[in-house]
């Protein structure tokens, strides 16, 4: 009898610090409501569908306590283990693309600034002894890209120092040093833009629209180091635990990880733009050949759930394996009219977890980056579960 009262406490308790969050909504509230708003770090490497940081910021600091694990399965660019990090938790990001990997790893493991530049001037006698030379007629990647063909994106010599440098990353990405990982975050950043930064023609720093303006020659580890050099100079660490990165499929997890204190991620959106696209060219970067693309689908919950939403009862068997007694879940989802994803999933969930709430936002107004979201999203949405005894 005590344990049942002791669970239904819990519950209460928990159901008490939703309500409160819910009457606030406080990453709605300046300064957390600004887009700029976070550590700088968070910028890293543009990511098309990254969570806003506040709300990261503020699930975290609500919902659990310092020195607590907090995991985000598909951590994406490792805002929520970042920002878990940031306030003394120790943050746990897993992903299955190379590219959050990477960027996931260089935010929660601290570079060693000596050891950052010593390995650019690594990169750099690489692609001084090994740049790969090409002839028009033989040019690398003619045939691919989503928006424009890839070598349309850069002046011919630039493009060359490119493809050595993916070269010189290639072997080690799945075990990437903290300084890999951020040199190698740091040239995804760069890699398309609409400024100065960037290594490419005008496209977006997003999604890498149909390039535009001349061909100019861009040295690429003059442009890396820029970036480098300027995110050494931004962000506060004082109270920063290190955490972990984790490459590899989230269905994987249980043998990897256990007795986690919460998890908080952010599935995909049931109509949202395919990952993989939007971020094809960093997708390539990070290793992705045309045929990978292909494959996605198969690979990815994204493709999974637009097959059959079923998947979610393996996820959360998942969950409740790893996580402790009364351990919390907390998913960010988007609801369209095609599926309201909290009232699916929860459903999916109850024969492992408590549904204590779920919080619908209506965002049908919402502009990112100066681009409006004309996706079929309607509503953000929280489901917020408890697991059962």
């Amino acid at each position: 009898m005590s344990n049942l009262i002791k669970e239904t406490d819990s519950i209460i308790k928990y159901r008490e610090r939703i309500m409160e969050f819910m009457e606030v909504l406080p990453y709605r509230v300046p300064p957390y409501n600004g887009r700029n708003w976070g550590h700088p770090w968070h910028s890293l490497c543009s990511y098309h569908g990254k969570l806003k940081p506040s709300i990261a910021y503020h699930l975290i600091s609500w919902f659990t306590q310092e020195g607590e694990t907090v995991l985000d399965p598909m951590s994406g660019v490792g805002t929520i283990p970042f920002e878990a990090s940031l306030q003394g938790r120790i943050g746990i990001g897993n992903d299955l693309s190379e590219m959050a990997y990477s960027v996931t790893k260089a935010k929660i493991k601290r570079p060693n600034r000596e050891k950052v530049f010593e390995l650019i001037n690594e990169l750099d006698n690489f692609i001084e002894t090994f740049k790969i030379t090409y002839t028009q007629q033989q040019t690398p990647y003619s045939d691919f890209g989503m928006n424009g063909k890839l070598p349309e994106y850069f002046h011919p010599d630039t493009f060359s120092e490119i493809l050595s440098a993916r070269q010189f990353f290639l072997g080690r990405i799945h075990q990437f040093s903290p300084e890999e990982a951020f040199i190698f975050s740091c040239f995804l950043h760069v890699l398309h833009g609409n400024r100065p930064y960037a290594l490419s023609r005008n496209s977006h720093p997003l999604t890498p629209y149909a390039p535009t303006g001349e061909f100019i020659y861009k040295n690429v580890v003059e442009h890396i180091k820029k970036k480098v050099e300027l995110s050494f100079k931004k962000g506060e660490w004082g109270n920063f635990k290190e955490g972990q990165a984790i490459f590899g499929d989230l269905f994987d997890l249980n043998t990897k990880v256990n007795n986690i204190d919460t998890i908080i991620t952010s599935p995909p959106f049931f109509a949202s733009i395919r990952f993989y696209v939007s971020n094809w060219m960093r997708l390539w970067l990070s290793g992705w050949e045309p045929d990978d693309f292909k494959l996605a689908e198969q690979r990815f919950l994204e493709g999974k759930q637009k097959k059959n939403l079923n998947i979610y009862i393996t996820f959360f068997e998942l969950c409740y394996a790893i996580l402790k007694e009364e351990g919390k879940l907390i998913l960010h989802l988007g609801k369209s009219d095609k599926c309201d994803m909290a009232l699916e999933l929860s459903k999916f969930a109850e024969p492992f977890f408590t549904v204590v709430h779920i919080v619908n936002e209506n965002v049908e107004n919402l502009e990112k980056h100066g681009i409006s979201d004309k996706g079929a999203t309607t509503d953000h949405q929280f489901l917020f579960l408890i697991k059962k005894k």
